[in-house]
């Protein structure tokens, strides 16, 4: 299987990121699971404050908002943490994927749900 990489940097930072996903493209809501494993946001967040992650295109400054759309390898983004009603949060929502026993997601599926849509 081919993999493919988003290239993410958070607002602050100067530098672009490599996040290796796997397939040739990937789901908004699976990217932010990987930047939360990959900075270990999951680790970090014991204050028990909920937050989730702001997605924006580098190039055009779209944001991105729809969890289910796709973005194809070679997409460069740029991540703001904000804050997020309880219960709402990006943590939470991982938690209770975790709990229905769903959500490796690794993007083809949701591709294909996306082209059924269409």
């Amino acid at each position: 299987m081919s993999t493919s990489t988003i290239l993410y940097k958070f607002k602050a930072s100067l530098n672009f990121e490599s996040l290796p996903l796997p397939g040739t493209s990937a789901r908004l809501f699976d990217i932010k699971r990987a930047i939360v494993k990959a900075k270990k946001l999951d680790k970090s967040s014991g204050s028990g404050l909920e937050f989730d992650l702001a997605i924006e295109n580098a190039t055009t400054n779209e944001a991105y908002d729809d969890e289910d759309m796709i973005l194809p390898r070679g997409t460069r983004i740029v991540v703001r943490r904000v804050a997020s009603e309880r219960g709402m949060g990006i943590l939470s929502r991982l938690a209770r994927m975790e709990v229905m026993g769903g959500g490796s997601g690794n993007g083809n599926g949701a591709a294909a749900t996306a082209a059924a849509r269409n």
